[in-house]
């Protein structure tokens, strides 16, 4: 009889698991990269031939990354998870990220083979594919005597090396520029990052090294949220069979040993404004034709005879959502003067949008970009992300952050252009 009610318990317990989306790692795993210094692992175990080293990004791990970790170890492949940012007393942050250099990626890999004898992958989302693939490339200059390393699995990944000045493309870190490996790229295809997807790939790929991708619909990313929505847990459930069999296509090329030479960062720049700036990318607008989240359609292609103000945001942004008393205010005090401001809501569903509105008060309209494309258009990379037409129809000013819209100094920028 006991035997009977620990086995219903064991299935009530699975059932549990499943459901909830609530998973542990099984135990932790201390390994030691210095005299000094350990990493501490989550450890999902398997009996299976791979296993996944996976990075925390700069907000650490959360219950997601947990979820598909037990679930990737249910389909056979051991899972290692690991801030190492943690481990060392850093800050959680992408300045944190970019401060290391990959050495312990390199050791956690030599580790990881040692003790278990098993294949590895390295995986890592957002700016954790930067020491993802530091790692590997700190690994290459090793000059290790096995090719035990299967290559890179990435989500949605970030390798800025700064936030640009608004309408200005992107740099890269160097490392993108330095990689050889096999790599495997989910992109959600609402991510922030969508338009210079394509850039990526080609610096990713400039040394012939095979890189695959496939877009996951309808998210902005898979981890992002604390509380995962139906379409991430979508997209969840559908990642192991796909993951297992996607290492199985990288084995079938050669990791490199050799690295590419790795150029250092010779600045630190830094994109990101804390006032509005002179635009010094394409001067002419995109025209507008989008709906707003009431279902009212809004065409726009002529911007010439009045100031227009194009802000670009998402109720996830706090910033984005702190400006919206300002915008309101410079709106009211614009009043009496040919002026238009014009909100455009990156990528949320029109639910998710009225549902906002009825809790915080917007006296402009909200224009609806429900797949992202129309911010791809006007090279959007951060939120907010706001332009200032003049009256001859060109842009003049930017800003890629949220700033006080009724100051009065930002009031008499603006007015200058009449």
């Amino acid at each position: 009889m006991k035997k009977i009610i620990y086995f219903l318990f064991l299935i009530f317990f699975s059932l549990f698991i499943n459901v909830t989306g609530i998973c542990h790692a099984e135990d932790e795993i201390i390994v030691p990269v210095s005299p000094e210094i350990d990493i501490s692992v989550e450890h999902f175990a398997s009996s299976g031939e791979y296993l996944i080293v996976w990075l925390a990004p700069e907000y650490g791990f959360r219950p997601t990354h947990r979820r598909l970790a037990q679930q990737l170890s249910m389909h056979n492949i051991e899972v290692w998870q690991t801030n190492i940012a943690e481990s060392l007393f850093l800050p959680q942050s992408t300045r944190s990220i970019k401060q290391l250099d990959g050495q312990y990626v390199a050791d956690l890999i030599e580790h990881a083979y040692k003790t278990t004898g098993k294949k590895i992958i390295v995986a890592g989302d957002s700016y954790a594919a930067i020491n993802v693939l530091r790692g590997v490339n700190q690994w290459q200059h090793r000059k290790q005597a096995a090719s035990y390393l299967i290559g890179a699995i990435l989500f949605s990944p970030y390798a800025y090396a700064y936030i640009p000045q608004l309408g200005l493309p992107p740099e890269f870190m160097p490392i993108i520029s330095a990689t050889n490996i096999p790599v495997m790229i989910y992109q959600a295809a609402k991510s922030g990052n969508i338009g210079q997807f394509e850039p990526l790939l080609e610096k990713l790929q400039q040394h012939n090294a095979p890189v695959y991708t496939q877009f996951l619909p309808e998210i902005m990313g898979l981890f992002y949220a604390e509380e995962p929505t139906p379409a991430i847990q979508k997209n969840i459930k559908k990642l192991p069979v796909s993951i297992k069999q996607m290492i199985t296509v990288l084995e079938n090329h050669d990791l490199p040993l050799t690295p590419v030479p790795l150029k250092e960062i010779t600045h630190n720049k830094s994109g990101i404004d804390i006032s509005l700036k002179k635009y010094t990318g394409k001067s002419v607008p995109k025209a507008i034709n989008l709906k707003d989240a009431h279902g009212n359609a809004m065409m726009k292609d002529n911007y010439q005879g009045q100031i227009t103000l194009v802000n670009f945001w998402a109720t996830w942004c706090p910033p984005c959502v702190e400006e919206i008393p300002s915008l309101n205010r410079l709106k009211m005090k614009m009043s009496d003067l040919p002026f238009e401001l014009i909100s455009i809501n990156y990528a949320e569903d029109k639910q998710t949008i009225l549902d906002f509105m009825k809790k915080i008060n917007i006296e402009f309209p909200v224009l609806m970009d429900p797949d992202g494309d129309f911010a791809k258009k006007w090279h959007v990379i951060t939120y907010p992300s706001t332009f200032i037409i003049d009256t001859n129809g060109q842009i003049r000013y930017g800003v890629n952050a949220a700033i006080e819209w009724d100051s009065p100094e930002v009031i008499e920028t603006i007015k200058s252009l009449l």
